[in-house]
């Protein structure tokens, strides 16, 4: 938490996903991504611990720092798809795999992993609002189920992002960002 910026940016949370390399660090990075996603509702603290303290009980086998460094590497290495759809299958199996971890905080995470590497695109964020402007402005899309239940809602939104990425000569994770902005 000391090598972070105060307030918590982008960059910051960018840097402590450069240095992803074990579960220990991994666990610092998703701390890093809660703080930057609430930072206006101050209980970023409270729901990051939440989800640690959930998802953690060593000694039947339950290893939350492990399994969210699982996800940084393969999001680092084979993409923000691959690392969504990793998620969904082990939901499928267990319900309580990432207990209380949405899908929107779970797109944070693999967005910012997929930016700290050079091997795969940036995957952009999909959240409640980015979700509710494509349903008001892309209904061709479909709509986009911010749920674990499927990962083709997450495939056409990147898919659609990155489409449109190429078409403005920008990179999806900006696209992202002016839809959130609502520019």
């Amino acid at each position: 938490m000391e090598s972070l910026p105060n307030p918590i940016d982008r960059a910051g949370v960018l840097e402590a996903f450069k240095q992803v390399a074990d579960p220990d660090s991994a666990l610092d990075a998703y701390v890093a991504s809660y703080l930057w996603g609430y930072a206006q509702a101050n209980f970023g603290p409270y729901r990051a611990e939440r989800v640690i303290r959930l998802n953690t009980d060593l000694e039947n086998g339950q290893n939350f720092a492990a399994d969210l460094h699982e996800l940084a590497e393969k999001a680092m290495t084979s993409g923000g798809n691959a690392a969504f759809e990793h998620i969904v299958k082990r939901r499928q199996a267990n319900r309580k795999f990432f207990d209380q971890w949405g899908p929107a905080f779970a797109t944070k995470y693999i967005s910012f992993a997929t930016k700290a590497s050079s091997r795969v695109a940036t995957t952009p964020i999909l959240d409640s609002i980015v979700a509710k402007w494509f349903s008001e402005h892309c209904k061709e899309i479909g709509p986009l189920w911010l749920n674990w239940n499927s990962a083709g809602s997450y495939r056409r939104y990147t898919a659609c992002m990155a489409q449109w990425a190429a078409e403005l000569g920008i990179e999806a994770e900006q696209v992202e960002q002016l839809i959130f902005r609502r520019d």
